[in-house]
């Protein structure tokens, strides 16, 4: 990771001394700028417009359970099956990118909070959106947002917003905190595995409920 944000210094030092006697130093750091602000929206969007839903993707794995398997404990084993590779490893590798990526600019834009606080608040995050979502997906939607801008709006007071050679040195520290980084990822993943437990009994139970109300009716 280090490397590659070397990578993206000298590349960044090489057009802006190219560019500089074109457009001028001050548009081009215009455009830099503007540019970094608009990634930075569209990712937030695509964040809270994403991790707020109760169904956290869109996959339908059921197709593939298919229907003229006649024996009915087979059929049954290969929904299990779906569902387990659902939420047992695509789960657990979409919420890794997202805290990955969540943690990456936070650590850009943020100075005065060490690594290790940078890395629980972007999991606290994550997990609080999810945890929500099974209560209200607008609550949670509004979680997803308005901390990432928050972060924003208090990161642009700061005169030494966004340093390349600060993020270059933060991001050394993370290789050290690995530990840490593999217990909140499956702080987060267990929590989802438990609320969703707790959805598909209360759904099941709202199930058994109805039918028997049904059935009391006739």
């Amino acid at each position: 990771m280090v490397d590659i944000m070397l990578t993206v210094q000298l590349l960044y030092g090489f057009f802006y001394d190219m560019l500089v006697p074109v457009i001028g130093e001050t548009y081009l750091q215009l455009f830099v700028f503007v540019s970094a602000l608009s990634i930075y929206a569209i990712f937030v969007w695509k964040f809270y417009k994403t991790l707020s839903k109760r169904d956290l993707f869109k996959i339908d794995l059921q197709k593939y359970n298919r229907s003229d398997i006649k024996h009915k404990s087979i059929r049954k084993a290969g929904g299990v099956f779906l569902y387990i590779l659902k939420y047992g490893i695509i789960f657990p590798l979409y919420i890794m990118v997202w805290f990955v990526v969540l943690s990456m600019f936070m650590l850009l834009m943020t100075e005065e909070a060490s690594v290790s606080t940078i890395l629980l608040l972007s999991i606290s995050v994550v997990s609080a959106t999810r945890m929500v979502t099974y209560y209200k997906e607008d609550l949670s939607s509004d979680i997803a947002k308005l901390i990432p801008f928050a972060l924003l709006a208090i990161s642009l007071t700061n005169t030494s917003f966004f340093s390349i050679d600060a993020a270059i040195a933060r991001l050394s520290e993370v290789p050290l905190l690995w530990s840490s980084i593999m217990q909140f990822l499956l702080f987060s993943i267990v929590l989802e595995w438990i609320l969703r437990a707790m959805y598909l009994l209360k759904k099941y139970i709202e199930k058994r409920g109805s039918m028997e109300n049904t059935k009391a009716s006739d």
